[in-house]
């Protein structure tokens, strides 16, 4: 008996861990001092940090929300609010938790890791779980670094407004919008955003994506609106459009774009430069252009079902220096949607024509 109780505590050592973690209940209240949380910690409120505090969570800790919604919307209200500085650092076997206490968790049960007017210092979200809130991880006029994060089945997963945010190594998905931006500065990389129903919306400020994995998402993959934005090296797969910019400024530079369900790239009224991306077998054209500035050179455009390239605007476009899979300037003709097609339309500009793969 004594060797099978010894080999149940060294086969599940987290349940026993689980058993022995103090557990905590809080409800509306506000700290005006540095807290340290471990263990279980079930909300039953709001809990605001007033400014000049710091809450600081250890790893393996687990903040669980009950649901309360007063107003009858569906959205839980219960929520950690956050006006100072928070340090939530778990680690690959210790996670730090953030979760619905309900029985049947769902999106919304509970309100939002909020971060609010925190700009003075960067808050730290490192190695931590984030599930079953209306928005995850939510903040203005802040600073904060999202690392080696798992965010998931939340209305919103990330949204923030006025603020700065790096976000790497994380893993967001099914969430109905991965990642939400208006005017912030925002730096994406070596992150899975796969299987949410909107991807990565950019409304006004300034971003950086590199090297991430951009799929199934059921929306876009990526949209930009008047904003500037610099993506490279990343995998943007198997979304409806890829990359969707509008009154932007990009630079989409060595990008895999590849069987989007509409265009892979889709840019209207929008300047920059479109280089070295792989775009090929999207379901209708690998570039879709309308009244856009934006040189297009040095991709290769290849095997999109529709066309190659489409002008939907007055303006041409110039796609010189690409591959299509053919060397030669009449055959690639065949490829694009332009002014041979409909008088109203301006040309896309093809030659010179690449002689082989970029």
């Amino acid at each position: 008996m004594r060797l099978s109780v010894i080999i149940l505590i060294a086969l599940f050592p987290a349940f026993a861990f689980a058993d022995e973690a103090p557990v905590t209940r809080l409800h509306d209240q506000t700290y005006n001092t540095d807290q340290t949380w471990s263990g279980v910690i079930t909300i039953d409120g709001v809990v605001q940090f007033a400014v000049g505090t710091t809450l600081t969570i250890q790893p393996g800790t687990v903040v669980k929300f009950t649901k309360t919604d007063t107003d009858g919307d569906g959205i839980g209200e219960n929520e950690v609010y956050v006006q100072g500085r928070i340090v939530a650092k778990g680690t690959a076997d210790r996670p730090i938790v953030f979760t619905s206490a309900e029985a049947r968790p769902k999106p919304g049960d509970w309100g939002a890791l909020n971060i609010m007017v925190s700009e003075g210092q960067s808050n730290e979200i490192e190695g931590c779980v984030i599930e079953y809130a209306y928005r995850g991880f939510h903040m203005h006029f802040s600073k904060a670094t999202l690392i080696n994060c798992t965010i998931r089945h939340n209305y919103l997963g990330i949204q923030c407004q006025d603020s700065e945010l790096v976000v790497s190594g994380c893993d967001i998905r099914d969430n109905k919008g991965a990642v939400v931006f208006k005017d912030s500065k925002l730096k994406i990389t070596d992150n899975r955003i796969t299987d949410n129903y909107w991807g990565i919306r950019f409304l006004y400020g300034e971003a950086e994506l590199t090297g991430n994995v951009i799929t199934g998402n059921m929306v876009n993959g990526v949209t930009f609106r008047e904003n500037k934005v610099a993506a490279s090296g990343n995998v943007v797969n198997g979304n409806r459009k890829g990359f969707s910019a509008e009154d932007a400024d990009v630079e989409l530079k060595g990008n895999s774009i590849n069987e989007n369900a509409e265009s892979g790239v889709y840019l209207k009224h929008t300047k920059g430069l479109v280089i070295g991306n792989q775009i090929t077998a999207n379901g209708n054209s690998g570039i879709s252009v309308e009244d856009s500035p934006a040189r297009i050179t040095g991709n290769n455009i290849v095997a999109n079902a529709a066309y190659g390239v489409d002008n939907n605007g007055s303006m041409d476009v110039d796609a010189a220096g690409n591959w299509w899979g053919v060397p030669d300037a009449a055959s690639v003709q065949k490829m694009v949607y332009d002014r041979a097609d409909d008088q109203k339309l301006g040309k896309v500009i093809v030659a010179p024509v690449a002689v082989g793969p970029q």
